[in-house]
């Protein structure tokens, strides 16, 4: 086992919406609780990246991930949903000719993977005690991303690149005094 050259180092949601569908009936060949049949889910995903800083040994990039999913046509779903994050990633590679792209590349498909994993536990965790009960997305593969061009995120948008100072409960308690 060893660190992997791409590492997550924080991640925000910009938003969570879980509807459950009206009128919508389990279908009784997928015992409640396992991965929901991916063939009845109409996915899909916008993804954005923006380069923040850049090392000899690194680049930082921020990372959006906005997924939307509901039930196919002609199918059904137990919840409408749409979750939108964004992450900051570190990317561990010696810069030299040819690797920024392979950074920028890296950064896209992982950060997309890491966002995604952090999305499939909050939706299984909202929809835990939602109408139709737990949906576990299914597993996603973002290689196609390698080979288009994601669209820019603005910096300002993603959370800031520098590690939060959280204040302790007495000094916030101080600050507001």
């Amino acid at each position: 086992m060893q660190l992997s050259p791409l590492q997550l180092l924080e991640y925000t949601f910009d938003g969570v919406s879980v509807v459950p569908v009206e009128g919508y009936q389990a279908d009784p060949a997928f015992a409640p609780g396992l991965v929901f049949f991916p063939g009845k889910l109409a996915m899909s995903a916008d993804t954005g990246l923006a380069l923040l800083d850049e090392k000899e040994k690194y680049s930082d990039f921020g990372v959006k991930l906005t997924l939307r999913v509901g039930p196919k046509e002609d199918a059904q779903a137990p919840y409408n949903i749409q979750v939108s994050v964004r992450g900051i990633v570190r990317m561990h590679l010696t810069q030299v000719d040819g690797q920024g792209e392979e950074r920028r590349v890296r950064a896209l498909v992982n950060g997309a993977s890491l966002l995604y994993g952090a999305v499939r536990e909050m939706v299984s965790t909202v929809t835990s005690r939602s109408a139709h009960g737990p949906l576990l997305l299914p597993s996603l593969n973002f290689q196609d991303l390698a080979s288009h061009k994601p669209d820019e995120v603005a910096p300002p948008a993603l959370p800031s690149s520098a590690p939060a100072k959280r204040k302790s409960p007495v000094a916030r308690a101080k600050a507001k005094a």
